[in-house]
């Protein structure tokens, strides 16, 4: 009996420890399959889909590594140049094949001690460790750029691989991982803005640009909350009807230590901070009120052209606000013309079709600045309803003969087709009178008037036959 009972207690022992292996052994595979699923969680989190080089989470990491063990380490900033329009005209899995390519060639080119990732796009960081001088980034770099002077086959298509790359260095540049990928954003657009296809180091003179850079951003800042800026005025002359009163609005920026400053020096700027739309509201709407006070004072035969930026002439929801701020300032909409800051890109004519098309449609007259004398130029006639177009004087004041007939069958095309033509920049009596040997509708420049202070034109107004009699049209 004893015997029977020691036997079922020891199979039941065995029968316990068996179990417990056997318990263990299951947790153990369970557990080591965990853990190979949460490693490749994190290194999904950390690599790129599509190139399956590290992501911007893994740059990142990496870099707060290397700044928290202090060791010395550059970082570099690289997008492709023209990378848009790969996409727009070969289609995004062409893109797509290039970053690939793009991704597989740094593995393929760059040393041990330097890593390439993706940070999204077209952007690329690439970190590169155990560095002791200049000269060791700049070999690597060099390396890099000879490999990207061959050209890429893409779908069928041969495709030249050009980019644009910036680089700053730990600790000489920066301390910080934030002011690091800063100076090498920087530095990158630096050289996409100076020639492209090339790299560029951060430095102290670009340092300095940046830190007048940020300034002058700040000062804007200030400046629009604080309302620093004002409009002036530029007169003009119609030679078609002198009686007309005519003036270009421009805007400055009545600076508290610098005094007042034009436009061209801080418009781009302003264009980089997205305040170029509401400083064209604001001219617009001073304009607008000025012109409602001469309204009210019987003055019907002013016209005073605005330029707002190309940038936005295509968005639906700001021509809609330009309209409102006509018609909120119920002005008579022949003495508004609307016109464009920059130069007109012909492949940008439907975006400006939305923008013309809508302001004719309330009565606005518009016309197009700074036409450029080329022949391609000529399909904006045909292309755009639009009420005119301005013309530079300088292709007057070249010797070139040819350059004065170009000037004169421009007009004459545009005057066929029933478009008023402006002449700006005149500079002297013989600019003036070509322009009027020409038949040129409107002329404008320095020799006519100088600009005015909006705040004067009713004085100005109030002289106005004085002025047009010191003008010899003839």
């Amino acid at each position: 009996m004893f015997s029977e009972l020691y036997q079922n207690v020891l199979f039941w022992i065995i029968e316990v420890l068996c179990c417990g292996f056997l318990g263990i052994f299951i947790y153990k595979i369970f557990t080591l399959r965990n853990s190979r699923e949460e490693d490749k969680v994190k290194a999904q989190a950390f690599t790129d889909p599509l190139t399956k080089s590290g992501n911007r989470h893994l740059f990142l990491k990496v870099m707060d590594k290397l700044v928290e063990e202090q060791n010395k380490f550059a970082v570099c900033f690289m997008d492709l140049d023209g990378f848009k329009q790969i996409n727009d005209t070969m289609g995004h899995d062409a893109g797509d094949e290039l970053l690939i390519y793009l991704a597989n060639t740094f593995k393929e080119k760059l040393p041990k001690n330097a890593v390439a990732y993706r940070l999204g796009g077209d952007e690329f960081g690439i970190i590169i460790q155990d560095i002791k001088t200049t000269e060791d980034i700049t070999r690597i770099l060099d390396d890099l750029k000879k490999a990207f002077n061959n050209s890429v086959k893409i779908e069928n298509s041969v495709i030249s691989l050009e980019y644009s790359l910036g680089v700053a260095i730990f600790p000489e540049d920066a301390d910080n991982r934030q002011d690091l990928i800063n100076y090498a954003d920087d530095a990158m657009y630096y050289i996409k803005e100076h020639g492209k296809n090339n790299y560029y180091f951060h430095n102290k003179v670009l340092k300095a640009k940046l830190d007048n850079k940020n300034k002058m951003e700040n000062d804007l800042k200030i400046a629009y909350s604080e309302n620093q800026f004002g409009v002036y005025l530029q007169p003009r002359i119609d030679l078609k009807n002198p009686n007309k009163i005519c003036f270009e609005a421009f805007l400055y920026w009545n600076h508290p230590v610098l005094g007042k400053i034009e436009s061209e020096y801080f418009i781009k700027q302003a264009d980089e901070m997205s305040l170029t739309i509401k400083l064209d509201q604001y001219m617009l709407d001073t304009v607008c009120k000025e012109i409602k006070l001469l309204e009210n004072e019987s003055f019907t035969n002013i016209q005073i052209a605005i330029n707002i930026s190309n940038r936005h002439c295509s968005r639906k929801d700001f021509v809609d606000q330009i309209c409102n701020i006509i018609s909120d300032n119920l002005v008579d909409k022949s003495c508004i013309q609307i016109g464009l800051t920059d130069n007109v890109e012909l492949k940008k004519i439907e975006n400006y079709k939305i923008m013309f098309d809508r302001l004719k449609s309330i009565g606005v007259e518009t016309v197009i600045n700074n036409l450029e004398l080329r022949y391609e130029y000529l399909s904006l006639f045909s292309e755009l309803d639009v009420d005119g177009f301005k013309i530079s004087s300088k292709y007057l004041k070249s010797d070139n003969e040819n350059e004065h007939e170009i000037f004169k069958d421009i007009i004459d095309i545009a005057k066929k087709m029933q478009y008023k033509v402006l002449v700006g920049n005149v500079e002297t009596k013989s600019e003036l009178l070509t322009c009027v040997k020409y038949d040129v509708n409107v002329v404008q420049g320095n020799y006519i008037s100088k600009v005015i202070d909006i705040s004067n034109i009713h004085d100005f107004i109030a002289k106005y036959n004085e002025f047009i009699n010191n003008i010899q049209l003839v």
